[in-house]
C-alpha cells in the first residue's frame, strides 16, 4: 500500500460506508459517476438544511459531518480527474511543458488561456501544476495528502489548549464504537462541544503548509516557477470570475 492509498481509502468509506471492500483494485474500479452518486447520497443525509428546527448542537454538528463528506468527495474527484488525464500526460518528469509561440513572461495575462485542456473553472494550485504539465497526478496526490499531514493532531491541540486531558484523547482515539473522525467523535462522547471542534479545526488548518512547498522541497518547482505558476493562476481564477459575473 503507497502512502497515497489510506487518505484515499479514509474518503471511500466516508462516501460509501465502512461495509465495502478496499483494496487498489477498488480504487482502479471507481468511476466519477460512482463517487458522485455516492456524495450525493450522503450529501443529502447530512445536510445543514433538514436539520433547520433542530438544536444548535445538531445542526453544528451535521454541519461539521456535511463538510467531511464534501471534504472527502473533492479529495476523490481530484484522484479520479488526475488518473483519467493520466494518458495524455504520461510523463512524471518535471520539465516545463511545451510554451506557446509567445511566451508567458511575454505575454502573462494570455498564459493560462493558452495552455490546451485547462479547465474553465476555479482551480486549486495543485490542480493547476498538473494541468500545465509541471507535475504527475501521482505526484498531484501525494502532496495532497502531504498537506493533510502537516496539520497538527486535533487531539493534540486540545491538550495544548486545556480542553481536553491524555486519557479523554486516548479515549476517543480508542472508542471503535463511535463513526467519523477525532472530532465528531469527542461530540457524541460530551468531552467538546460543536463550536470547540470548529475552532481546533480552523487552528489546524492554519497549520498546514501550503502545497506549493511540497514541490519546492523535492526540487520539482523552483521557488520563482511557483511564484509564476501561482500568479497565473490567480489571473485563471479571477478570469472564471468575470465571466461568471458576466
Amino acid at each position: 500500500m503507497t502512502p497515497v492509498e489510506p487518505a484515499l481509502f479514509d474518503a471511500c468509506r466516508t462516501l460509501f460506508g465502512d461495509e465495502i471492500h478496499l483494496d487498489p483494485g477498488f480504487l482502479d474500479y471507481l468511476q466519477p459517476s460512482g463517487a458522485r452518486t455516492a456524495f450525493r447520497s450522503r450529501a443529502k443525509e447530512h445536510h445543514p438544511d433538514r436539520f433547520a428546527a433542530a438544536p444548535p448542537e445538531v445542526r453544528s454538528l451535521q454541519t461539521a459531518r456535511f463538510r467531511e463528506i464534501h471534504q472527502a468527495y473533492t479529495l476523490l474527484s481530484d484522484f479520479l480527474a488526475c488518473r483519467q488525464c493520466a494518458p495524455a500526460r504520461p510523463s512524471a518528469q518535471p520539465a516545463p511543458a511545451p510554451r506557446p509561440p509567445r511566451p508567458a513572461r511575454r505575454r502573462p495575462a494570455a498564459a493560462p488561456r493558452d495552455l490546451p485542456g485547462l479547465p474553465p473553472l476555479p482551480l486549486e494550485f495543485g490542480i493547476f501544476a498538473y494541468y500545465c504539465g509541471r507535475i504527475s497526478y501521482r505526484t498531484l496526490i501525494d502532496a495532497l495528502v502531504w498537506q493533510r499531514r502537516q496539520r497538527p493532531a486535533l487531539g493534540a491541540i486540545a491538550r495544548q489548549w486545556g480542553w481536553l486531558s491524555e486519557s479523554q484523547v486516548n479515549a476517543i482515539l480508542d472508542n471503535r464504537g463511535l463513526f467519523g473522525r477525532f472530532g465528531r467523535k469527542a461530540v457524541e462522547l460530551g468531552l467538546l462541544n460543536p463550536l470547540q471542534v470548529a475552532a481546533l479545526l480552523r487552528h489546524q488548518r492554519s497549520r498546514q503548509q501550503r502545497l506549493g512547498q511540497y514541490f519546492i522541497d523535492r526540487g520539482l518547482l523552483s521557488p520563482a516557477e511557483t511564484d509564476r505558476l501561482a500568479s497565473d493562476l490567480e489571473r485563471h481564477n479571477a478570469r472564471y470570475a468575470d465571466r461568471q459575473r458576466g
